[in-house]
């Protein structure tokens, strides 16, 4: 039977054969690994808001004294609400509208003194003091109302043969002779002013201070 049907034995063998490669195929497989673990996209939980949130504290119950028919009352407890903490912070424009206050006026410094209601002149030596010449400083000062022309008249003894006056404000000199000098002002001087004028005297002998001065009539302080 097996000679009359070759093609019998010939798939026979090819079916064989096919299953001894297969089972090589699945020898030769190494074992399979398991695929790594990927992690999912994290989830994000809502944050509680606490800007609106507001904070209840008890307070401490309040103590009262006994009433006049010797009953005491006591209040309950109250809550007490905290604003929330938007409402506790000042905007930055109401802090520089608050800070914001009228400057104040300063006082001007206080001047020289003064006398009071009269117009008075003082003389003193100042700078170096030379043989042949020395520097002086008169300093007239109106402690009146009112603005005021002055006059000094000053008195040397002849030995002073000279002068020179300079004044911001201008001064005028009248050289009388034998070291008599008249100095008065170009403009009048007004109420509560002074007026300094530098003086340059040239001389042949000593003397710095006049034996005479008077301001208006009234005598210098030298």
């Amino acid at each position: 039977m097996i000679a009359s049907a070759p093609w019998v034995v010939v798939s026979v063998g090819v079916a064989v054969l096919a299953v001894l490669l297969v089972v090589a195929a699945l020898a030769f497989r190494g074992p399979e690994q398991p695929s790594a673990w990927k992690p999912g996209p994290a989830m994000t939980l809502p944050a509680p808001s606490t800007s609106d949130s507001v904070t209840s504290v008890p307070s401490a119950p309040e103590r009262l004294s006994p009433a006049p028919g010797g009953s005491a009352t006591s209040a309950s407890p109250a809550a007490s609400v905290l604003p929330s903490p938007s409402s506790r912070t000042a905007s930055p424009a109401g802090r520089s509208e608050a800070s914001r206050a009228p400057d104040r006026p300063t006082s001007a410094p206080p001047g020289p003194p003064v006398a009071q209601g009269a117009l008075t002149a003082t003389y003193r030596v100042s700078g170096a003091v030379e043989p042949d010449s020395f520097r002086a400083q008169m300093v007239v000062r109106n402690g009146t109302a009112e603005s005021r022309d002055w006059q000094v008249e000053l008195r040397f003894t002849g030995d002073v043969t000279g002068i020179r006056a300079s004044s911001g404000p201008g001064v005028s000199v009248s050289i009388k002779g034998g070291g008599w000098y008249l100095l008065s002002g170009t403009v009048p001087l007004a109420a509560g002013a002074q007026q300094a004028v530098d003086l340059r005297f040239s001389r042949t002998g000593g003397g710095e201070y006049p034996a005479h001065c008077v301001v208006n009539g009234s005598s210098c302080a030298l």
